[in-house]
Protein backbone atom coordinates (compact mmCIF):
# COMPACT_ATOMS: atom_id res chain seq x y z
CA UNK A 1 0.00 0.00 0.00
CA UNK A 2 2.81 2.33 0.71
CA UNK A 3 3.97 1.91 -2.95
CA UNK A 4 0.50 2.29 -4.19
CA UNK A 5 0.56 5.87 -2.25
CA UNK A 6 3.59 6.77 -3.38
CA UNK A 7 2.57 6.13 -7.08
CA UNK A 8 -0.90 8.01 -6.83
CA UNK A 9 1.45 11.21 -5.82
CA UNK A 10 4.33 11.15 -8.25
CA UNK A 11 1.53 10.56 -10.59
CA UNK A 12 -0.51 13.51 -9.64
CA UNK A 13 2.88 15.71 -9.00
CA UNK A 14 4.18 14.37 -12.68
CA UNK A 15 0.88 15.56 -14.52
CA UNK A 16 0.36 18.76 -12.81
CA UNK A 17 3.67 19.73 -13.09
CA UNK A 18 4.22 18.46 -16.71
CA UNK A 19 1.11 20.61 -17.23
CA UNK A 20 2.44 23.75 -15.88
CA UNK A 21 5.63 23.12 -16.86
CA UNK A 22 4.87 22.70 -20.63
CA UNK A 23 2.25 25.13 -20.58
CA UNK A 24 4.38 28.32 -19.54
CA UNK A 25 7.11 27.17 -22.25
CA UNK A 26 4.40 27.23 -24.99
CA UNK A 27 3.75 30.60 -23.54
CA UNK A 28 7.38 31.25 -23.86
CA UNK A 29 7.44 30.18 -27.20
CA UNK A 30 4.80 32.74 -28.05
CA UNK A 31 6.11 35.53 -26.75
CA UNK A 32 9.28 34.62 -28.36
CA UNK A 33 7.65 34.45 -31.82
CA UNK A 34 5.46 37.87 -31.44
CA UNK A 35 8.68 39.80 -30.26
CA UNK A 36 10.28 38.65 -34.00
CA UNK A 37 7.26 40.44 -35.95
CA UNK A 38 7.72 43.65 -37.58
CA UNK A 39 6.67 46.49 -36.90
CA UNK A 40 6.07 45.86 -33.42
CA UNK A 41 2.44 46.00 -31.89
CA UNK A 42 2.16 49.50 -30.26
CA UNK A 43 -0.20 49.86 -27.79
CA UNK A 44 -0.01 51.60 -24.58
CA UNK A 45 -1.39 51.16 -20.75
CA UNK A 46 -1.59 47.62 -19.55
CA UNK A 47 -3.69 44.46 -21.19
CA UNK A 48 -4.67 42.42 -19.02
CA UNK A 49 -7.56 39.85 -20.66
CA UNK A 50 -5.40 38.92 -23.84
CA UNK A 51 -2.50 37.68 -21.88
CA UNK A 52 -4.37 35.74 -19.41
CA UNK A 53 -6.36 34.16 -22.04
CA UNK A 54 -3.14 33.08 -23.75
CA UNK A 55 -1.94 31.59 -21.08
CA UNK A 56 -5.53 29.47 -20.32
CA UNK A 57 -5.20 28.47 -24.36
CA UNK A 58 -1.34 27.05 -23.92
CA UNK A 59 -2.30 25.63 -20.53
CA UNK A 60 -5.22 23.27 -22.46
CA UNK A 61 -3.12 22.61 -24.90
CA UNK A 62 -0.47 21.38 -22.88
CA UNK A 63 -3.02 18.62 -21.46
CA UNK A 64 -2.08 16.26 -23.98
CA UNK A 65 1.41 16.38 -23.16
CA UNK A 66 0.67 15.64 -19.39
CA UNK A 67 -1.40 12.77 -20.26
CA UNK A 68 1.40 11.25 -22.64
CA UNK A 69 4.25 12.16 -20.26
CA UNK A 70 2.79 11.53 -17.45
CA UNK A 71 0.98 7.88 -17.94
CA UNK A 72 4.72 6.87 -19.27
CA UNK A 73 6.47 8.17 -16.50
CA UNK A 74 3.84 6.47 -14.06
CA UNK A 75 4.49 3.38 -15.97
CA UNK A 76 7.99 3.30 -15.49
CA UNK A 77 8.13 4.71 -11.72
CA UNK A 78 5.48 1.05 -10.98
CA UNK A 79 7.97 -0.98 -12.86
CA UNK A 80 11.01 0.50 -10.44
CA UNK A 81 8.87 0.07 -7.22
CA UNK A 82 7.62 -3.61 -8.31
CA UNK A 83 3.98 -2.51 -8.20
CA UNK A 84 1.79 -5.47 -9.83
CA UNK A 85 1.35 -4.12 -13.61
CA UNK A 86 -2.74 -5.24 -12.93
CA UNK A 87 -2.95 -2.81 -10.12
CA UNK A 88 -0.58 0.30 -11.65
CA UNK A 89 -3.02 -0.36 -14.54
CA UNK A 90 -5.62 0.57 -13.29
CA UNK A 91 -4.50 3.45 -10.92
CA UNK A 92 -2.96 4.91 -13.28
CA UNK A 93 -6.00 4.98 -15.95
CA UNK A 94 -8.51 6.65 -13.35
CA UNK A 95 -6.72 8.86 -12.00
CA UNK A 96 -5.11 9.97 -15.38
CA UNK A 97 -8.75 10.78 -17.17
CA UNK A 98 -9.34 12.72 -13.15
CA UNK A 99 -6.55 14.97 -13.85
CA UNK A 100 -7.16 15.48 -17.13
CA UNK A 101 -11.41 16.33 -17.24
CA UNK A 102 -10.48 18.76 -13.46
CA UNK A 103 -7.50 20.23 -15.59
CA UNK A 104 -9.68 21.20 -18.75
CA UNK A 105 -13.16 21.77 -16.22
CA UNK A 106 -10.92 24.28 -13.70
CA UNK A 107 -9.09 26.02 -16.93
CA UNK A 108 -12.61 26.65 -18.55
CA UNK A 109 -14.10 27.86 -14.96
CA UNK A 110 -10.70 30.44 -14.82
CA UNK A 111 -11.73 31.78 -17.79
CA UNK A 112 -15.21 32.44 -17.10
CA UNK A 113 -14.40 34.13 -13.79
CA UNK A 114 -11.88 36.86 -15.81
CA UNK A 115 -8.68 36.20 -14.59
CA UNK A 116 -5.95 38.35 -15.62
CA UNK A 117 -2.26 38.85 -15.22
CA UNK A 118 -1.13 42.21 -15.88
CA UNK A 119 1.60 42.73 -18.49
CA UNK A 120 3.21 45.69 -19.86
CA UNK A 121 3.66 45.85 -23.60
CA UNK A 122 6.43 47.83 -25.51
CA UNK A 123 6.40 51.18 -25.19
CA UNK A 124 6.66 53.38 -28.69
CA UNK A 125 9.84 54.28 -29.97
CA UNK A 126 11.73 51.02 -30.48
CA UNK A 127 12.87 51.80 -34.26
CA UNK A 128 12.58 55.32 -35.35
CA UNK A 129 12.03 56.98 -39.02
CA UNK A 130 14.25 55.88 -41.21
CA UNK A 131 14.53 52.14 -40.18
CA UNK A 132 14.68 49.86 -43.94
CA UNK A 133 13.09 46.53 -43.66
CA UNK A 134 14.91 44.59 -45.76
CA UNK A 135 12.89 40.96 -46.00
CA UNK A 136 14.87 39.48 -49.30
CA UNK A 137 13.40 37.43 -52.07
CA UNK A 138 10.30 37.31 -49.69
CA UNK A 139 8.80 40.29 -51.57
CA UNK A 140 11.62 41.38 -53.77
CA UNK A 141 11.56 45.25 -52.15
CA UNK A 142 13.18 47.02 -49.02
CA UNK A 143 11.20 49.45 -47.11
CA UNK A 144 12.14 52.40 -45.53
CA UNK A 145 9.79 54.08 -42.84
CA UNK A 146 9.39 57.77 -43.41
CA UNK A 147 7.54 57.47 -39.92
CA UNK A 148 7.87 55.21 -36.70
CA UNK A 149 6.94 51.98 -38.29
CA UNK A 150 4.24 51.06 -35.68
CA UNK A 151 2.31 54.08 -36.85
CA UNK A 152 -0.82 52.37 -38.82
CA UNK A 153 -0.60 54.05 -42.61
CA UNK A 154 2.72 55.47 -42.26
CA UNK A 155 4.67 57.35 -45.12
CA UNK A 156 7.09 54.74 -46.54
CA UNK A 157 9.21 54.80 -49.60
CA UNK A 158 9.80 51.42 -51.26
CA UNK A 159 13.32 50.28 -52.79
CA UNK A 160 13.17 48.27 -55.35
CA UNK A 161 16.89 47.38 -57.10
CA UNK A 162 17.83 49.34 -60.43
CA UNK A 163 14.48 51.37 -59.98
CA UNK A 164 13.55 54.90 -58.75
CA UNK A 165 12.78 55.13 -55.44
CA UNK A 166 8.82 54.92 -54.89
CA UNK A 167 6.78 57.05 -51.99
CA UNK A 168 4.08 55.64 -50.75
CA UNK A 169 1.67 58.58 -48.45
CA UNK A 170 -0.91 57.71 -46.45
CA UNK A 171 -2.70 54.64 -46.74
CA UNK A 172 0.34 52.19 -47.47
CA UNK A 173 -0.58 48.70 -45.36
CA UNK A 174 2.79 47.25 -43.98
CA UNK A 175 1.97 43.31 -43.33
CA UNK A 176 3.62 42.34 -39.95
CA UNK A 177 6.23 39.42 -40.79
CA UNK A 178 8.35 37.52 -38.86
CA UNK A 179 11.92 38.68 -38.87
CA UNK A 180 14.48 36.10 -40.03
CA UNK A 181 17.81 35.73 -37.65
CA UNK A 182 18.28 32.13 -38.77
CA UNK A 183 17.13 29.70 -40.80
CA UNK A 184 15.54 27.16 -38.84
CA UNK A 185 16.13 23.14 -40.39
CA UNK A 186 12.86 21.25 -39.70
CA UNK A 187 13.77 18.54 -37.38
CA UNK A 188 12.07 15.93 -35.04
CA UNK A 189 10.86 17.95 -32.32
CA UNK A 190 8.80 20.23 -35.19
CA UNK A 191 6.74 17.08 -36.07
CA UNK A 192 6.36 16.45 -32.27
CA UNK A 193 5.17 19.39 -32.11
CA UNK A 194 2.50 19.75 -34.85
CA UNK A 195 1.10 16.60 -33.55
CA UNK A 196 0.72 17.76 -30.32
CA UNK A 197 -1.30 20.74 -31.49
CA UNK A 198 -3.38 18.94 -33.26
CA UNK A 199 -4.14 16.27 -30.65
CA UNK A 200 -4.96 19.37 -28.17
CA UNK A 201 -7.16 20.43 -30.39
CA UNK A 202 -8.67 16.48 -30.71
CA UNK A 203 -8.60 16.43 -26.91
CA UNK A 204 -10.52 19.36 -27.19
CA UNK A 205 -13.45 18.50 -29.22
CA UNK A 206 -14.35 15.67 -27.66
CA UNK A 207 -14.26 17.43 -23.88
CA UNK A 208 -16.43 19.66 -25.59
CA UNK A 209 -18.81 16.91 -26.98
CA UNK A 210 -19.37 16.13 -22.82
CA UNK A 211 -18.04 14.43 -20.72
CA UNK A 212 -18.78 10.89 -21.04
CA UNK A 213 -17.88 11.44 -24.74
CA UNK A 214 -14.12 12.37 -23.28
CA UNK A 215 -13.76 9.92 -20.87
CA UNK A 216 -14.43 7.18 -23.43
CA UNK A 217 -11.46 8.67 -26.42
CA UNK A 218 -9.05 9.38 -23.26
CA UNK A 219 -9.97 6.19 -21.92
CA UNK A 220 -9.24 4.33 -24.72
CA UNK A 221 -6.16 5.84 -25.43
CA UNK A 222 -5.31 5.35 -22.03
CA UNK A 223 -5.55 2.11 -22.39
CA UNK A 224 -3.66 1.53 -25.40
CA UNK A 225 -0.72 3.56 -23.73
CA UNK A 226 -0.96 1.62 -20.64
CA UNK A 227 -0.63 -1.62 -22.62
CA UNK A 228 2.74 -0.83 -23.57
CA UNK A 229 3.77 -1.10 -19.96
CA UNK A 230 5.33 -4.32 -21.18
CA UNK A 231 8.28 -1.64 -22.76
CA UNK A 232 8.94 -0.38 -19.92
CA UNK A 233 10.41 -3.51 -18.31
CA UNK A 234 11.73 -4.83 -21.15
CA UNK A 235 15.48 -4.76 -20.14
CA UNK A 236 17.36 -3.74 -16.92
CA UNK A 237 18.41 -0.75 -16.96
CA UNK A 238 15.40 1.70 -16.25
CA UNK A 239 16.49 4.88 -18.46
CA UNK A 240 16.63 2.57 -21.42
CA UNK A 241 13.13 1.52 -20.85
CA UNK A 242 12.28 4.80 -20.22
CA UNK A 243 13.46 5.66 -23.93
CA UNK A 244 11.54 2.46 -25.52
CA UNK A 245 8.69 3.90 -23.87
CA UNK A 246 8.86 6.83 -24.96
CA UNK A 247 9.17 5.55 -28.89
CA UNK A 248 6.33 3.40 -28.48
CA UNK A 249 4.35 6.63 -27.16
CA UNK A 250 5.75 8.47 -30.05
CA UNK A 251 4.07 6.05 -32.38
CA UNK A 252 0.92 5.74 -30.42
CA UNK A 253 0.61 10.25 -31.05
CA UNK A 254 1.24 9.72 -34.47
CA UNK A 255 -1.15 6.90 -34.65
CA UNK A 256 -3.95 9.15 -33.06
CA UNK A 257 -3.09 12.20 -36.01
CA UNK A 258 -3.45 9.24 -38.42
CA UNK A 259 -6.67 8.50 -37.79
CA UNK A 260 -7.95 11.88 -36.97
CA UNK A 261 -7.38 12.99 -40.31
CA UNK A 262 -10.59 13.76 -42.31
CA UNK A 263 -9.90 10.97 -45.23
CA UNK A 264 -8.74 8.92 -43.21
CA UNK A 265 -11.94 9.10 -40.99
CA UNK A 266 -13.90 8.68 -43.41
CA UNK A 267 -12.96 5.64 -44.98
CA UNK A 268 -12.74 3.91 -42.12
CA UNK A 269 -16.47 5.23 -41.50
CA UNK A 270 -17.26 3.60 -44.67
CA UNK A 271 -15.75 0.20 -43.93
CA UNK A 272 -18.00 0.44 -41.04
CA UNK A 273 -21.20 1.81 -42.52
CA UNK A 274 -24.13 2.34 -40.43
CA UNK A 275 -23.19 -0.45 -37.75
CA UNK A 276 -21.06 1.63 -35.95
CA UNK A 277 -21.10 5.30 -34.95
CA UNK A 278 -18.25 7.06 -37.02
CA UNK A 279 -17.42 8.94 -33.49
CA UNK A 280 -16.54 5.67 -32.10
CA UNK A 281 -14.10 4.65 -34.35
CA UNK A 282 -10.98 5.75 -32.97
CA UNK A 283 -11.72 4.75 -29.49
CA UNK A 284 -12.75 1.36 -30.96
CA UNK A 285 -9.50 0.90 -32.71
CA UNK A 286 -7.74 1.96 -29.69
CA UNK A 287 -9.26 -0.64 -27.74
CA UNK A 288 -8.86 -3.78 -30.15
CA UNK A 289 -5.34 -3.11 -30.23
CA UNK A 290 -4.73 -2.63 -26.34
CA UNK A 291 -6.69 -5.47 -25.82
CA UNK A 292 -4.43 -7.39 -28.50
CA UNK A 293 -1.25 -6.36 -26.95
CA UNK A 294 -2.61 -7.34 -23.64
CA UNK A 295 -3.18 -10.39 -24.66
CA UNK A 296 0.12 -11.20 -26.26
CA UNK A 297 1.51 -9.21 -23.00
CA UNK A 298 -0.17 -11.93 -21.38
CA UNK A 299 0.62 -15.42 -23.32
CA UNK A 300 4.18 -14.38 -23.44
CA UNK A 301 4.27 -13.65 -19.52
CA UNK A 302 2.64 -17.59 -18.93
CA UNK A 303 5.08 -18.61 -21.24
CA UNK A 304 7.92 -17.09 -19.28
CA UNK A 305 6.10 -18.93 -16.24
CA UNK A 306 6.05 -22.57 -17.88
CA UNK A 307 9.40 -22.30 -18.95
CA UNK A 308 11.14 -21.30 -15.23
CA UNK A 309 8.72 -24.36 -14.06
CA UNK A 310 9.90 -26.79 -16.85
Amino acid sequence: MKNVAKLVLFLSVSFFGLLVFSGLLSLLQNWTNEALLFPPEYTTGIQTDHNSLKIIVNLESSIPVAFYMSILLALNYAARRRIPYPAAFGIILVLVLVFSSAAFFGLENIGKSGFAIPVKKPSAGLAKPGYILNQGALIGYQTAFLEIPEKPDGAVVLIVEGQPFNYQGQGFPVSRTSLPFFSEKRSIFSGIGRDIVHSSEVFSSWFNNGLWSYGIYAGSLAALLLSLGCLVNISFWSLANLFFGALAFRGVLSLDNFLNQGNIHNLLSSFAGNSINPQLINPLVFSFLSILILLYSGLVYLARGRTGDG
